[in-house]
């Protein structure tokens, strides 16, 4: 585990006692899942980084009308008050992620918790408004 990863892990173990959950960080991943088994947030220290990086499936986009839908996600990302520092990106599933990342050198435990929070609650919006756009665009 590398030093980025293991201040990572310390700050899941904080968050973990704060949740009343055990998180671990393994190959430097962690995927949290909500209540509906949706994922919530993967956190993530690539071996070779100092930064945390978060991410999380939106929705999968296979078989949707691609023109439309990166349309919508490039208008979203230059939406800088909406998506707070966030970004949408296709991986290679096709399934639309939201990300962001911060450098983990900056981060104590209160303020790993006030990013993993407040990132899962965005993850929350931009998941209903997506939805909800995706079927206003196969309605009309």
């Amino acid at each position: 585990m590398t030093s980025a990863q293991q201040q990572a892990a310390r700050l899941l173990q904080h968050f973990s006692q704060f949740n009343h959950t055990r998180l671990t960080l393994n190959n430097g991943i962690c995927v949290l899942n909500d209540a509906q088994g949706q994922e919530a947030a993967v956190i993530e220290v690539p071996a070779q980084s100092d930064n945390l990086l978060l991410h999380c499936q939106i929705v999968n986009l296979q078989g949707e009308e691609r023109p439309a839908i990166y349309r919508l996600m490039l208008l979203l990302n230059f939406e800088m008050a909406a998506m707070r520092g966030c970004w949408l990106a296709l991986d290679e599933f096709d399934n639309l992620r939201l990300c962001t990342q911060h450098p983990l050198d900056t981060l104590d435990e209160p303020g790993f918790t006030s990013l993993l929070t407040g990132y899962i609650r965005q993850v929350s919006d931009v998941r209903a408004f997506i939805t909800q756009s995706l079927a206003d665009s196969q309605a009309a």
